[in-house]
């Protein structure tokens, strides 16, 4: 509803206006009356006044020096003239201040209210147009601040292949983030690897720490350049900068090397950097890989800038046979993936050469003793396997790559398949519990709520885990624990903290004193370890 003031010297002019006119049908809230610009003024700075309805000839302040002050003073204020002067002066100071319009006196009835409504509806949309300005103005504000985060994100999705690198898709992105960039430009990324740490951190210890580090590195590895910090979805922290040319490799090397020493001294933590070539966006992801890969395969000690033009990756010959008591455990739990990722990554190194007869011989035999062993105390024996001594076919096998290769494939699946039937041997209640505790890895699990879970004392069902699988009801779930963390130590660059939550040890210090104490190693000797051997 809109509120009008009538405004005359004249007191019959203003009741007239006021109480003459049916103004039942219009969007009025309320008719304010005044009868010189002062009372006016008074009015309207103590009532919201939309329409002024003004004489102009007034003593001691005319209307069209009432209408100034409104100008001055109020905003969305829209003016009416009502005079019986047919003055061109008038009319023109009148438009000068943009009244909305002028009328002679004496005023029809029916022509104010056109008029009057008429107004209502420029001052509605203008109010309309006020606040979606205003609206625009808030998101704007909003755009601005969540712009770092959005550029982020978009980075993160070219990475990762979710953002077309089209041509015309990184144009209309670069304007749309304000990137400094054409699509023709290349950028270069340098990953910053956190080796440690100098004092144990907690999950979200280190999550602050590592925002300290990501800010740190936009100040001081990207001083003189433009580019972005950003997290990818591993938790692999990257620079990117932008319009990369050799030219800046000389700059970006001393940039990371202070970057290096200033981490040491104020954030406690040892880093190296990785300096990749430049590149086009659209070999984003693959340049991105080629330093991780580096980060991987350098066993230097830490702290450094290393640049990908100088490393020369040289295989490390495949002496070492594979730790198959981790095959075995991976057996007795059916684990046919992982095991299937163990031969995979075993025959890619095996395909990169640096193996003689004696490594292929001792690969066979190693996996046939796993397997015959793991059958044994589960109750089955090597005829179960192959009835016919079939098995046996590896050792001619090893003598070939790619027929060791099949018969390897094919002679875990069958150990698996025979392990999955004795394991139906195992009572109903054991399995409901083993199936509950892989369930629940990542939460605090205690015997008496896996007991619980199955109805059974909880001594008794660790005494039937002892019978049964050999193992104690704590070792089982470490054990279980372990293998689940393992891949994700070899093949991510996940956090170790993170990787612990998942298993649910919220003390990271115990969960290296578990990790220790069922493989010998702390996590980060075990991702050290397996890099090595990769």
């Amino acid at each position: 509803m809109y509120n009008i003031l009538v405004v005359d010297d004249e007191e019959l002019a203003v009741k007239g206006i006021v109480h003459g006119i049916d103004w039942s049908g219009l969007p009025i809230g309320g008719i304010f009356e005044a009868y010189d610009a002062e009372e006016a003024k008074r009015v309207m700075r103590e009532n919201p006044v939309h329409l002024l309805l003004s004489d102009i000839d007034m003593p001691d302040e005319t209307g069209i020096e009432l209408l100034a002050w409104v100008r001055d003073n109020l905003e969305g204020t829209e003016a009416i003239f009502l005079t019986g002067h047919a003055d061109f002066n008038y009319a023109q100071q009148a438009l000068q201040l943009d009244c909305f319009d002028y009328l002679l006196k004496p005023i029809d009835h029916e022509q104010l209210k056109r008029t009057v409504l008429n107004a209502i509806n420029r001052i509605r949309a203008s109010e309309e147009q006020r606040q979606f300005q205003n609206m625009l103005e808030r998101y704007y504000e909003q755009w601005n601040r969540q712009l770092p985060l959005l550029t982020e994100r978009f980075w993160q999705d070219v990475l990762h292949l979710r953002q077309s690198a089209a041509p015309g898709n990184l144009e209309s992105a670069y304007a749309m983030y304000g990137i400094p960039l054409t699509a023709a430009d290349r950028v270069r990324l340098v990953l910053i690897s956190v080796e440690q740490w100098k004092e144990p951190l907690s999950a979200r210890d280190e999550e602050i720490m590592t925002y300290a580090l990501k800010n740190a590195g936009e100040e001081l590895i990207l001083r003189g350049l433009q580019g972005i910090l950003l997290r990818e979805a591993g938790g692999a922290l990257f620079a990117l900068v932008y319009r990369a040319d050799e030219a800046d490799t000389a700059k970006l090397a001393e940039n990371c090397e202070k970057f290096i020493a200033e981490c040491a001294k104020y954030l406690h933590c040892r880093i190296s950097c990785y300096i990749g070539e430049p590149v086009s966006v659209p070999d984003l992801n693959a340049a991105a890989a080629r330093v991780l890969e580096i980060e991987r395969d350098h066993l230097s000690p830490g702290g450094r800038v290393v640049l990908e033009r100088d490393y020369r990756k040289t295989p490390a010959p495949l002496t070492a046979l594979p730790n198959f008591a981790d095959w075995a455990a991976l057996m007795e739990m059916g684990k046919a993936a992982e095991l299937r990722a163990r031969l995979d990554e075993i025959f890619a190194r095996i395909g990169q050469g640096g193996v003689d007869a004696l490594f292929l011989e001792g690969f066979y035999h190693g996996l046939v003793h796993t397997a015959l062993s793991v059958l044994q105390r589960k109750g089955a024996a090597a005829a179960d396997v192959h009835p016919d001594d079939s098995w046996r076919a590896g050792s001619a096998a090893s003598r070939s790559v790619p027929k060791l290769k099949d018969w390897a494939y094919a002679f875990v699946d069958r150990v698996l398949e025979v392990m999955s039937e004795h394991g139906r041997d195992i009572p109903p209640v054991l399995r409901k519990a083993v199936r509950y505790i892989e369930e629940h890895l990542d939460e605090d699990l205690s015997r008496d709520d896996i007991a619980g879970h199955v109805f059974l004392n909880a001594a008794y069902l660790s005494r039937l885990f002892k019978k049964e699988l050999g193992k104690s009801l704590s070792d089982y779930i470490l054990e279980a624990r372990v293998e689940k963390v393992k891949p994700l130590l070899e093949k991510t660059n996940i956090k170790i903290s993170e990787i612990a939550l998942s298993v649910g040890y919220t003390n990271f210090s115990h969960f290296t004193r578990m990790f220790k104490k069922a493989t010998g190693l702390t996590p980060h000797e075990y991702r050290r370890q397996f890099q090595r051997i990769e």
